[in-house]
This record gives C-alpha cells, structure tokens and sequence, in this order.
C-alpha cells in the first residue's frame, strides 16, 4: 500500500513538474470548457478561439459577439504591403484614440505567424471599456469582394485576452 501511495506520489510531481511554465494550455478542466466557452470559427478569417458561452452573436456586426462580461469583434485591415509594426501604428493613430495616448505595443507570434497586441494607456477614453486590439499576420491572404488583407484584427475587452491568446489558431 505504501509503495502505491509513494508511486501516485512521484507520478503527480512529475506531472506538476512537466506541466511548469506550460502557459499555452488552458487551466480549465474539460467539464468547463465544454459549459464556459464555446468556439468561434471562422472559414473567412482562417481562424478558430475560445470565447465565453454566455457571449451571443451581435447582429449590428458582422463578426461581434458580446456579453455581459466582454465582447470580441474580428475583421481585416488594410496593409497596402506594409509590416505588421506600420500596421498597428496605423490602428493606433486614428484619430479618436481607442487606445488612449500612449498604448503600448507587444510584439508576440500567434499560431507561428507574426502578432501585435495594443494595450491601452491609464487615459483610454471610457468609451472604449479597457478595448485592446490583437493583429495577427494572415497564413494566407483573406479575400473580400473588397480587396485582399494581409491581417486580421480581432478586438476584445482587457478580461478576455488571455483566454483569446492561449486558444488561437488557424485553419
């Protein structure tokens, strides 16, 4: 019985001790991921995350989801072949600041392709609700009747981020 106990003992270090710093996985059970969130898909954008399933499509859009605790909304941008930093400047500087005057740009990859995260600065306007931004470079192009877009930006609240972040991926 000891040497049982001491075995379960070993083999649930070792599985902690493997799992450290694993901060791409979800630290949800599967008994809440499969009630707390649901999937967006999207055959257009290329992608797939994870979303609160309390979150209903917003029919004012045409990709925002929103609730009582966040939204998201995905679309493209407009490169016109420049790289992915002069795009999140150009998201950055319009003109009625979503992001505050002095947000802060992290450079990360998403599913191995290029990403820019802006964070907003203490001033952001309470408009815009701690309204962050997450540009990603596109696997492939995404084709519109209006033009053809490099990148893909994907609007959420601060609180939702993470959850964005760790469960992104293309098609």
């Amino acid at each position: 019985m000891n040497d049982q106990l001491g075995l379960i003992a070993i083999l649930g270090i070792s599985y902690l001790l493997l799992n450290q710093g694993n901060n791409n996985e979800m630290t949800y059970t599967r008994g809440e991921q499969d009630t707390n969130y649901k999937t967006f898909r999207s055959p257009l954008y290329d992608i797939t995350f994870k979303y609160p399933a309390n979150w209903i499509k917003n029919s004012n859009y045409e990709e925002r989801y929103d609730g009582p605790n966040g939204f998201f909304e995905v679309s493209e941008l407009e490169s016109f072949g420049r790289p992915i930093d002069q795009v999140a400047k150009q998201e950055i500087d319009i003109p009625i600041q979503p992001y505050g005057t002095n947000p802060e740009v992290i450079a990360t990859e998403l599913d191995g392709e290029p990403a820019r995260i802006i964070m907003p600065s203490a001033d952001q306007q309470k408009v815009f609700d701690r309204e962050v931004a997450v540009i990603v470079k596109n696997k492939r192009p995404v084709s519109e009747s209006s033009g053809i877009y490099d990148y893909t930006v994907i609007w959420t609240n601060k609180d939702n981020l993470q959850n964005l972040l760790d469960s992104f991926k293309f098609l």
